[in-house]
C-alpha cells in the first residue's frame, strides 16, 4: 500500500505514518493521552512487529499546530477456525485529544479502517473496547476476552516436608522460540477458534514486548515441560497464559507461585488449560470478564471459506450426503448455502428476504449480532433464542443447523502490549 492522505477540514488532514518522525509523534500522542505503556506499545509495533507496515497506523493532524490529535491502527493477526486459517484485523489505538472530540474524527478513521479491511480482504475485524460503543460500526460481542479463574493462594496445598520440586522456572530466551511455538500450538489444538502464533511473533513478544514468559523445566534432565507467562499485580499473581503437560507440573508451578502471591492467583484461560483445570480442582472460580467484539467483513465469503469445516460437520451426522439450499436470513440480507451431496458448492447473497408475519423468511432468521455468536461457536441456537426471541428456526431445518453451527470452545489470546 502507498501512503494515504485525506483532508477532513481546512486545517485537519487524515494520513498514515510515513517515517520515523511520525512513529515518534504517534507514540508520544498515545503516551500523553493514555500512558507510557501505550506509547511504548505503538513504537514497538511500528518498529518491530513482523508484519505491521507504516500504512497500518493512521492519524489526524492539525496543520495549524502540527500536532497529532487523533489516532487508530490496524494490527494484523492470523486465527484458525478449526483448521481454516483466517486473516483478522484488530482495530486499536482509538484515541482522540479531548479538544477534538465530537467532530466525527474516530468515525472517519474507522471508515477508512474498514476500507482497508475490504481492500486487503481480511475475514474478520476485532476490537476490545468501550462497552456498546463499537456496535454502531457493525461489531458484535462473540467470544470471551481475557478471562481467568481466581484461586486464593492459601488453597494451594504445601508440598510434603523435605519435598524437592522436580520443576524449576527460568526466563524464556530466544533459544526457546521453537519449543514455545510448538507448545502454544499444542495448547490451542482443542479450540474451535484460536489465534495462531508464529516463531517470528514469539520473538517479537520476548525481544521487544518483554512478554513475561518463564520456561517450566525438569530439573533432573533440563528438558522443557512447558511455559507460563505471568505478572505480579496488587491482587497477587496474574497468569496471562500457560502450556503445561499435566496435573503434577501444574501443581508444582502453583506451589512455587504461592510463595510469592500472598493473596490471589489469577489463572488465564482457555478453560481447557491444564493449569486452569488444576486450579478448579483446588477450588478456583471463574472471574467476571468481557468479550471480544467481532465484525464479519463479508458473510458469504466467510461462510464459503469455512465451507470445508461445515462439510465435515454435516458428514458426521445423519445429514451426510444431503442436497439442500439452506437460507440464513439476517433480516436485512439473506444468504443461501447450496449443498449438493453433502458438499457446499457455493454461498449466494440473496438480498432482502421478507421474514414478516406469515412470510417464509428462510430456514434460520437471526439478527446479525446473534449470528456472529452462533458461527463462532460461542452459543448454540437454543441458547441464543433466550436473548434474541426474534430468532426463528424452521422446525425441519433445526437438526442440520445445529449440526452446522455447534457450540465450540473458542479463545483468542492476542498479546501485543509492552510489558517492560
Amino acid at each position: 500500500m502507498s501512503a494515504y492522505e485525506e483532508r477532513l477540514a481546512p486545517d485537519l488532514v487524515l494520513r498514515t505514518v510515513r517515517d520515523e518522525r511520525d512513529v515518534d509523534r504517534f507514540a508520544a500522542f498515545n503516551t500523553a493521552i493514555n500512558d507510557a505503556t501505550q506509547g511504548a506499545t505503538c513504537a514497538n509495533l511500528l518498529r518491530h512487529h513482523p508484519e505491521i507496515q507504516y500504512d497500518d497506523f493512521m492519524f489526524v493532524e492539525d496543520e495549524r499546530t502540527g500536532e497529532v490529535v487523533s489516532t487508530i491502527c490496524l494490527i494484523p493477526w492470523r486465527c484458525v477456525y478449526e483448521d481454516i486459517m483466517l486473516d483478522v484485523a484488530m482495530l486499536e489505538m482509538v484515541v482522540t485529544h479531548p479538544d477534538y472530540r465530537h467532530r466525527g474524527l474516530v468515525r472517519t478513521q474507522i471508515g477508512r479502517f474498514h476500507q482497508v479491511v475490504n481492500e486487503r480482504r481480511f475475514d474478520l475485524s476485532i476490537i476490545e473496547g468501550i462497552p456498546y460503543y463499537y456496535r454502531q460500526y457493525g461489531y458484535a460481542y462473540a467470544t470471551d476476552h481475557a478471562r481467568s479463574d481466581s484461586l486464593p493462594a492459601w488453597q494451594i496445598p504445601a508440598p510434603p516436608k523435605d519435598h524437592v520440586s522436580p520443576y524449576q522456572l527460568r526466563p524464556a530466551t530466544l533459544a526457546d522460540l521453537p519449543v514455545l511455538t510448538e507448545l502454544y500450538q499444542q495448547n490451542i489444538a482443542t479450540l474451535g477458534l484460536a489465534t495462531l502464533r508464529s516463531s517470528d511473533y514469539w520473538q517479537f513478544l520476548l525481544q521487544w514486548a518483554q512478554y513475561p514468559v518463564q520456561i517450566v523445566e525438569e530439573i533432573r534432565t533440563h528438558t522443557v515441560a512447558g511455559y507460563v507467562a505471568s505478572l505480579v499485580n496488587k491482587r497477587g499473581i496474574k497468569v496471562l497464559e500457560s502450556s503445561l503437560p499435566d496435573y503434577a507440573a501444574g501443581l508444582a508451578v502453583l506451589q512455587q507461585f504461592k510463595e510469592a502471591a500472598h493473596g490471589e492467583i489469577q489463572l488465564g484461560w482457555p478453560q481447557t488449560s491444564p493449569l486452569v483445570q488444576v486450579g478448579r480442582s483446588l477450588g478456583s472460580v471463574p472471574m467476571p470478564g468481557d468479550q471480544w467484539l467481532l465484525r464479519i467483513r463479508d458473510v458469504a465469503s466467510f461462510l464459503t471459506k469455512i465451507g470445508p469445516v461445515l462439510e465435515r460437520r454435516v458428514a458426521t451426522t445423519p445429514c451426510a450426503g444431503l442436497t439442500i439450499d439452506l437460507c440464513i436470513n439476517l433480516f436485512r440480507q439473506a444468504f443461501v448455502l447450496h449443498f449438493v451431496d453433502g458438499k457446499l458448492r457455493n454461498v449466494t447473497a440473496a438480498g432482502f428476504v421478507d421474514a414478516s408475519m406469515g412470510a417464509d423468511g428462510g430456514d434460520l432468521c437471526i439478527p446479525p449480532d446473534a449470528f456472529v455468536r452462533l458461527v463462532c461457536g460461542y452459543r448454540s441456537v437454543e441458547e441464543l433464542c433466550d436473548a434474541w426471541p426474534d430468532i426463528v428456526v424452521k422446525p425441519a431445518s433445526r437438526y442440520i443447523l445445529e449440526a452446522l453451527f455447534p457450540k465450540r470452545l473458542a479463545y483468542l489470546s492476542m498479546p501485543y502490549l509492552y510489558c517492560g
